[in-house]
């Protein structure tokens, strides 16, 4: 697999770093159905279809599968000195489509029982979009970590700068969560949910800094 300035990778990372994408694609996919979910349920839906939790579950499930083989990978690479920041990004991205999952339940469980309105809407609305953001622009890392290093630190950087706007974000949701007069038991789910989006976008983060230094030792 062809690098920047004609280097190449030796095949055993080209062979991870195909798996990596495929990895961090299933964990972008359910990502995206979060994603859908809330736009929906923002707009007026008041259900999450069954067959959306099953096939998030899937994806989940497949993103299992997918580290499982990526890690067997890597216990055989003998050769690779990156092995232990391939271990982190595999562990990150596991814990990204995790969360995703969480996600859409903890949204499904309080879908038919309340939406926001005003402000907090607004929040909620932008909180997604820089979600969504973050782990697309994690996905790009990853790939093009076997075409470009130069490119995939700038989406590392971008990833770091999107989960400092997202904490913010956060923060001012529960601000005006907290005072509205939502019943206890949603109120303590929709927390679940947006804690869990905050966590996705923590590791998102320690995702970008770990594609950093593969990058640097990559281009040694």
């Amino acid at each position: 697999m062809v690098l920047d300035q004609d280097r190449f990778l030796s095949s055993e990372l080209g062979n991870i770093t195909q798996m990596l994408e495929e990895h961090f694609r299933a964990a972008l996919s359910a990502s995206k159905m979060v994603y859908n979910a809330v736009n929906d349920w923002l707009s007026g839906k008041t259900s999450i279809p069954a067959e959306d939790l099953k096939a998030i579950t899937a994806l989940e499930e497949k993103g299992d599968d997918l580290k499982h083989t990526i890690l067997v990978e890597l216990a055989k690479a003998n050769s690779l000195i990156q092995r232990e920041d391939l271990l982190r990004l595999v562990h990150y991205n596991d814990k990204l489509a995790d969360g995703a999952e969480w996600c859409l339940y903890h949204l499904a469980a309080i879908a038919g029982s309340w939406r926001p309105e005003g402000e907090l809407k607004g929040k909620i609305a932008k909180l997604n979009e820089l979600a969504i953001e973050e782990n697309t622009q994690q996905r790009e890392a990853v790939r093009f970590l076997s075409i470009n290093m130069e490119e995939s630190m700038k989406r590392a950087d971008e990833i770091c700068r999107l989960e400092k706007q997202i904490d913010s974000v956060q923060r001012e949701i529960v601000t005006l969560l907290y005072p509205a007069s939502i019943p206890i038991a949603i109120l303590l789910r929709f927390r679940d949910f947006i804690n869990m989006m905050e966590d996705i976008a923590n590791f998102g983060e320690d995702a970008a800094i770990t594609i950093r230094a593969l990058s640097l030792t990559l281009n040694m």
